[in-house]
């Protein structure tokens, strides 16, 4: 065996703990994310749905473009079906925004950001 192959051998193990195939504290997958579409001068953004269990999730939604756009839902997701929960599309000028909060029935609560969301 070469060295580049013993090299690879023994790098290849890494990079299976860093996409998460065999690390123990790895943080569980989210049940929702957010799908960006832009296009010239508008935006599009889908709440998405793909939970590895079945479980109630609740969520809020707001996307900042040119208008301001909020959707509030509480839902049962089925296992590995992925589906579209909410979708919305604003025109854009120089930013836009979009924040969701989601508590999954674990108690897992996160937000979910895409685009020039400041933090302050």
């Amino acid at each position: 065996m070469s060295r580049i192959s013993k090299g690879f051998a023994a790098i290849t193990p890494l990079f299976a703990l860093a996409a998460g195939g065999a690390a123990g504290g790895a943080e569980p997958p989210r049940a929702l994310a957010l799908n960006v579409i832009e296009s010239d001068g508008s935006v599009e953004v889908e709440l998405v749905a793909n939970s590895p269990v079945t479980q109630q999730v609740q969520y809020e939604i707001e996307l900042v473009g040119t208008s301001r756009a909020r959707h509030r839902g509480d839902t049962s997701v089925p296992a590995g079906n992925r589906q579209v929960l909410s979708r919305f599309k604003t025109s854009v000028a120089d930013s836009w925004c979009a924040t969701v909060d989601v508590t999954e029935a674990s108690g897992a609560s996160y937000t979910l950001t895409a685009g020039d969301c400041s933090q302050d």
